[in-house]
């Protein structure tokens, strides 16, 4: 068990290195302000309303210093688990890991249909050619897989007919399809766009046939309970960023072109292939949490029924919401 918790650890510390740290203003308030950690998956298009919460100062108009870390979805659930992270953004996987104990609940959404797509070599025109095939992933069990397998099945393909393989993040998939090692993978926005320019032929995009909530925000149980001042304002600040999002497409495109290193042409038509993804108001899609729900019943051989109360309580958002509609 100890070797357990120390390996935990040191992951979460290694995690700490890629923090984004706190680089916003500090707010001109006499107030104290509070350091909180959030964690993400990857650096990408569906966690920019948090970076646009972080420049445009609206965490410090909070007085909320986030410490905002990428860090891998497993070590993000034993983390928030334990106390040593707030907030957790992988909210697909939490929700799933929430409807069978783990005292989690998810507090709002920032996309709610996936932003990932099937790319593959330019000689395989569509999706029911992949069986047989080698397709990459970045990890079994993740939220790239389910939707990947949604889309595969949409189309009549088994994945059990197809040989799956977990190569991590997208540019490492993209650097496996170049040098022939695979047949096709799932990839994200603005990756997809990426593939298309190197070649590779779009098949599909997942968010077509799957509603999934992810990713957002989630907290424990007791976090929720102990701190719902300190919840209320980190909620505030990542809606006033997705409704930036939502309604300052240059400024919006700008932030994105420094954050995820890109030219302005590919921001630009990420930007616009993304938006309908983005949940309007931060509120999650009912079908979407159920959907996580009935992955996991059916990966666990469970039937009952799981109240969706169990896994998400988003009374503070809609607190939020009716106060900024004043």
């Amino acid at each position: 068990m100890k070797v357990i918790l120390s390996l935990v650890l040191a992951l979460f510390l290694t995690a700490l290195i890629a923090s984004e740290g706190s680089g916003q203003q500090v707010s001109p308030s006499s107030a104290k302000t509070e350091k909180v950690r959030i964690a993400y998956p990857s650096r990408g298009i569906t966690v920019l309303p948090l970076r646009i919460a972080l420049v445009k100062g609206f965490f410090s108009d909070e007085r909320i210093e986030p410490e905002i870390i990428q860090m891998g979805v497993p070590v993000t659930i034993v983390a928030l688990a334990n106390g040593n992270i707030d907030y957790g953004a992988p909210t697909d996987s939490i929700l799933r890991a929430a409807a069978f104990g783990q005292p989690f609940k998810k507090i709002l959404s920032f996309v709610n249909r996936p932003m990932h797509y099937l790319v593959s070599r330019g000689d395989i025109a569509s999706i029911s050619e992949l069986k047989g095939k080698t397709f990459a992933i970045n990890a079994f069990g993740s939220t790239p897989h389910v939707t990947t397998t949604a889309a595969l099945r949409a189309h009549g393909v088994d994945p059990k007919d197809m040989r799956i393989v977990a190569l991590g993040e997208s540019p490492a998939r993209l650097a496996a399809l170049k040098q022939g090692l695979i047949d096709a993978c799932v990839v994200l926005i603005p990756d997809v766009i990426i593939a298309r320019k190197m070649g590779f032929k779009v098949l599909a995009h997942a968010g077509g046939f799957i509603e999934l909530s992810t990713p957002g925000l989630a907290v424990t149980d007791k976090h929720l309970k102990e701190r719902p001042d300190q919840v209320k304002r980190v909620v505030r600040a990542a809606v006033r960023g997705l409704m930036f999002l939502r309604q300052n497409r240059e400024e919006s495109i700008r932030i994105m072109m420094e954050w995820l290193v890109l030219d302005r042409e590919i921001a630009a038509e990420a930007y616009d292939m993304a938006l309908t993804s983005f949940s309007e108001d931060g509120r999650p899609s009912e079908k979407g949490m159920a959907t996580s729900v009935q992955i996991e019943k059916e990966r666990r051989g469970i039937k009952e029924d799981i109240p969706l109360s169990k896994v998400a309580d988003i009374r503070i958002l809609h607190e939020v919401l009716k106060e900024m509609r004043r």
